[in-house]
């Protein structure tokens, strides 16, 4: 089947931003393809948070789940080495800027169909201020480990505010039958800092794997 190319102007006529920011940072979300291991959809129903496993990137760090929070069922329970934390859908850690807003945002763009995306703005601190994008770009079975995986793929486009150059796409692979995130790729484009590293399975340790 031949790719198809989205570029990141016609997505975003699609789409409706609470701000003009938000839809002229859209503009400039970079295109992506679908087709070979990546199909679209028309939505996906994921399972939030695994019950129970884990999984070690490279590096040395170990992921484990430990569930939903029993008020929430999209607020995982998490431990990176043994230090508790919470993450939305597994993904947004519970404590970072804008986790509310990605939460609702995260669960829209899963559900809707491929090329989806919802911005929000976030203000972290003097200088660390950007408009935030998140697409839903298909699923994809991703073999790992010797392992194939029946995921949905999502990237996140966050570029700075004001005199804030940062520019960068985060892309993450979330297993649909578990909730588990298994793999991130961290593509810089400018500005600073540039801290975010790639999440590299090495051990993947999960119900039913």
């Amino acid at each position: 089947m031949a790719a198809m190319l989205l570029a990141g102007t016609a997505t975003a006529q699609a789409q409706t931003f609470s701000t003009a920011g938000l839809a002229d940072a859209a503009t400039r979300y970079p295109p992506f393809t679908t087709g070979a291991n990546v199909q679209p959809t028309q939505g996906v129903t994921s399972a939030s948070c695994p019950a129970s496993g884990d999984v070690e990137r490279q590096g040395g760090v170990v992921i484990a789940y430990h569930g939903a929070d029993p008020g929430n069922s999209h607020l995982c329970q998490m431990t990176a080495n043994g230090v508790p934390y919470q993450a939305w859908d597994s993904i947004w850690h519970a404590d970072w800027p804008g986790a509310a807003d990605a939460a609702i945002a995260m669960l829209q763009v899963m559900e809707g169909p491929t090329g989806t995306v919802r911005g929000f703005d976030v203000r972290a601190a003097p200088g660390a201020n950007w408009h935030d994008l998140l697409r839903n770009e298909g699923v994809e079975d991703i073999n790992l480990l010797g392992h194939t995986y029946h995921t949905v793929k999502m990237s996140h486009y966050r570029e700075g505010m004001e005199d804030n150059i940062y520019r960068s796409v985060t892309t993450v692979w979330k297993d649909i039958a578990t909730g588990a995130l298994l793999f991130t790729t961290y593509d810089h484009i400018a500005g600073r800092p540039a801290l975010e590293q790639a999440f590299i399975p090495v051990r993947i340790s999960l119900p039913g794997g």
